[in-house]
């Protein structure tokens, strides 16, 4: 086989899972905002740094600000691992090209999902803190806060790849059984 063709060959998985990815992370953006919404709202407050939107009533706010980045956890990881289960079943022969596909996927999917869910919530209500009168009621925002929510996608889909390689491609036939005849010495 030439190189080029051999390159084909490993581009496809590839790019088929990078698809997979956009529609199971489409899919998980619209999961993680249904669960998620509608969104708390919050009243703009005069502070000393200036305008500020907090939720009203603050406890239950920023229990739900919490909740969105747990709910973007929960979907990512189930959908990642459902992603990781079926692109080892597909690439079970060729587990270094499906390795490539299942990280390509993951990274797409946890993007997609982000930019899904976030474009169904209302704007930041930090952004127009400043352009807006004081104690205006304003709705929250969706959001995952720090960047380590953000691993688990990869982790999600790369357990599922994991668990598929070990339990399927894994012979598992028995052992021969030993002879009683010595062994033949040269």
């Amino acid at each position: 086989m030439s190189p080029a063709a051999a390159a084909r060959q490993a581009a496809v998985p590839v790019a088929v899972g990078a698809v997979l990815g956009a529609v199971l992370g489409a899919v998980g953006g619209f999961v993680w905002w249904t669960w998620w919404g509608p969104a708390p709202s919050g009243k703009i407050y005069d502070t000393t740094r200036g305008p500020k939107w907090y939720p009203d009533p603050f406890d239950p706010g920023i229990t739900r600000d919490f909740s969105g980045t747990a709910t973007y956890v929960v979907v990512g990881f189930a959908i990642a691992l459902l992603l990781g289960l079926v692109a080892g079943w597909v690439c079970r022969h060729t587990a270094l090209v499906g390795l490539g596909a299942v990280v390509v996927a993951s990274l797409v999917g946890a993007a997609v999902m982000v930019v899904v869910g976030v474009m169904q919530s209302p704007a930041n209500p930090q952004d127009e803190a400043s352009a807006t009168t004081i104690g205006k009621v304003l709705p929250g925002h969706l959001e995952v806060a720090g960047f380590t929510p953000y691993l688990a996608w990869p982790v999600g889909a790369l357990l599922g790849y994991l668990v598929v390689m070990l339990s399927i491609t894994a012979e598992s036939r028995r052992p021969e059984q030993p002879s009683a005849a010595p062994a033949l010495q040269d």
